[in-house]
């Protein structure tokens, strides 16, 4: 088993695969590589890297492994420093974002924010209009 950094340079997304450069060997590229997730079969977690993301990979055979995640480098730096706060950051500018310490979600989404639920949306505390004005109903 070995493990290797490299950068992501194509992926497949209906497979769950990507290959990867590994400069460590003279920029060879990888077989298509497996993405490990959180959850595949009741709870499913999904995402792709970036062509350009720099990966962290597991070798298990010669060319067989996974990529297990994404690392932060002088390229790309972390969207918070906060060791109080959750986030997940989109390329479009939108965000989500949890500081534990103050008990606030913070969202910011660029295009529309639909709800669906086949129960009961509450809401407690005040509400905003558009207007700015305060509603506690």
């Amino acid at each position: 088993m070995r493990v290797q950094t490299g950068e992501v340079t194509a992926i497949d997304p209906s497979n769950g695969t990507a290959r990867v450069k590994m400069e460590e060997q003279d920029g060879k590229v990888s077989a298509p590589l497996s993405i490990l997730y959180r959850g595949t079969l009741k709870n499913k977690d999904y995402w792709m890297p970036k062509i350009g993301e720099d990966v962290l990979c597991i070798f298990t055979k010669q060319s067989e492994g996974f990529i297990i995640g994404a690392f932060y480098s002088d390229g790309a730096a972390p969207p918070r420093t906060d060791p109080e706060k959750r986030c997940m950051e989109f390329e479009d500018g939108s965000f989500i974002e949890y500081d534990v310490k103050a008990h606030t979600l913070f969202l910011k989404i660029e295009g529309e924010l639909n709800i669906e639920t086949k129960g009961t949306v509450t809401i407690n505390g005040q509400t905003l209009t558009p207007g700015g004005n305060t509603s506690t109903e």
